[in-house]
């Protein structure tokens, strides 16, 4: 007999979820130097606070859904917006259109409803070869995979199945998004699981309980022990007519 969930995952407060460390993963994405700075989702404000401390020249501008972490990333931050992503209009605000060298989205996109649409939007905040860095989870993670063989997809307050995830993404499909939203990929890493597999010869077949995947090549397996993708995008040229090449 199955036990039921009596407790909803979705019910969790921003500050038993989110510690707001600063996202230290994705700096070696960041090209130095750059002026401006807009991040979407920014809790608040560890990863922007640490940025301002190394380049202090720089204006670092966040986007925040929840009020108390936004209260906290305007005391570290050079400006705050409250707001939902999906929901605003950045011009409203006075966020101008060409107007930033980066764009941060730290485990951001997973929870848009329409992260095409928002990342299609925010090209057009960059400046010609602006950069894009994102993190998203994986949900090729051979975890996920093996869970599903056995009948679980339960979703808990935090990690590759957080309830409050409402898109979910394999590398084919990262690839996808950025490409079709005006980006061109120019770095990517894998944050793969301490057990993965290491040991060739190489293509080998894998087993875990009931599921076995044949002829695996080492790419293979590190897109199934990844459960995080650290992604590098650069904004890719306009045709002439104000659209992405």
């Amino acid at each position: 007999m199955v036990q039921s969930q009596t407790t909803s995952p979705l019910q969790t407060r921003y500050d038993e979820k989110y510690d707001d460390r600063p996202r230290m993963e994705l700096m070696g994405l960041l090209d130095f130097p750059f002026r401006d700075v807009l991040e979407i989702g920014c809790g608040a404000g560890a990863t922007g606070k640490v940025i301002k401390r190394d380049h202090p020249d720089v204006t670092y501008c966040g986007v925040e859904i929840d009020a108390d972490a936004a209260a906290h990333a305007r005391r570290v931050l050079d400006r705050v917006v409250r707001g939902d992503i999906e929901r605003m209009s950045l011009e409203d605000y006075d966020i101008p259109r060409n107007g930033f060298d980066l764009i941060i989205l730290a485990d951001v996109l997973e929870h848009l409803y329409d992260p095409w649409k928002v990342m299609r939007t925010l090209r057009d905040y960059l400046r010609p070869g602006g950069l894009v860095v994102a993190s998203i989870p994986n949900t090729q993670n051979i975890r996920l995979v093996q869970g599903l063989v056995n009948g679980f997809w339960t979703y808990s307050q935090q990690g590759l199945l957080d309830a409050t995830h409402i898109r979910f993404f394999t590398l084919v499909e990262i690839g996808r998004l950025f490409s079709g939203s005006g980006f061109m990929i120019d770095q990517l890493i894998s944050s793969c699981d301490a057990d993965m597999p290491t040991a060739g010869p190489w293509p080998r077949d894998l087993e875990w309980g009931k599921l076995v995947l044949r002829g695996l090549t080492r790419e293979d397996v590190q897109q199934l022990y990844t459960f995080q993708y650290l992604i590098r995008a650069r904004r890719t040229p306009d045709n002439g007519k104000g659209k992405p090449s």
